[in-house]
């Protein structure tokens, strides 16, 4: 597993206070009207003006493992197109290299297309650079390089 969110590329990293707890490392996040960040939670939804993933806080030691609480600050990475980040993948999920993945609606990702129709069910967040069956798996923390659109 990753240690880190940043894999490569350039971004912005700030510094937003988590406006509900359970954010882990890895995680897409909104803001919210307040400028707090929160798990985005619409599935295949819009990303507001800049895509951010939670990132370890690694000024204080912590890792990818470790969650945020309420009104706690988060560190939020705001990468680039053309970036890659270890995001969190969706339990469930059989994704390929260059598979487009889309918000899962809790902060993970998924693949972006219906199996049966073939038909896109959202807005593109990134394309998927490495393979991951978790078709058998009830991991919450399966983390997964993406590069972002």
């Amino acid at each position: 597993m990753a240690n880190r969110i940043h894999n490569k590329g350039i971004f912005v990293q700030e510094e937003n206070y988590a406006a509900e707890a359970g954010i882990y490392p890895g995680m897409l996040l909104a803001l919210d009207s307040d400028d707090k960040v929160e798990i985005h939670d619409d599935e295949g939804g819009t990303l507001g003006d800049q895509t951010m993933f939670a990132m370890e806080d690694y000024l204080q030691g912590e890792t990818v493992d470790d969650v945020y609480t309420i009104a706690e600050i988060v560190m939020v990475i705001i990468p680039n197109v053309g970036s890659v980040v270890n995001a969190l993948i969706e339990d469930g999920q059989d994704i390929s290299i260059g598979d487009k993945l889309i918000s899962a609606g809790n902060g993970k990702l998924k693949v972006s297309t219906d199996i049966e129709s073939g038909e896109s069910l959202g807005k593109v967040v990134g394309i998927a650079m490495e393979d991951r069956d978790l078709t058998g798996s009830d991991s919450d923390d399966t983390i997964s390089a993406v590069r972002i659109v």
